[in-house]
């Protein structure tokens, strides 16, 4: 099972989204640390918590809050930004270098 965020990231299986879902501080320690070393970010612990991108509920903070990603595609009303005319975006592009299952996930939605 896969829920695409608008970024291509797999929401279902993101560690972010199973911390919240199981309550696992474990998990969310783990991720925090990995995260932070991976995006050069202060991520805490208690930012690992998400239902999903595009689902209802808590969100990761910079999802909700600093994806630029996410309020460009919320702009032009774009369910995800392999709807986009422009795909990939500069920023886009950027990005999925880090995270390159993402980029198979919309290349697969195109």
């Amino acid at each position: 099972m896969k829920m695409i965020a608008i970024c291509g990231i797999d929401c279902y299986s993101c560690p972010a989204r199973l911390a919240f879902v199981n309550d696992d501080d474990a998990l969310r320690e783990k991720t925090a640390r990995e995260w932070s070393s991976q995006f050069d970010a202060d991520i805490k612990l208690e930012h690992v918590n998400c239902t999903g991108c595009t689902a209802e509920g808590v969100k990761f903070p910079h999802c909700e809050h600093g994806c630029t990603m996410r309020k460009c595609a919320m702009e032009k009303k774009l369910d995800h930004c392999g709807q986009c005319i422009e795909y990939p975006c500069e920023e886009l592009a950027d990005f999925l270098t880090h995270v390159p299952e993402a980029k198979v996930n919309l290349d697969s939605l195109r």
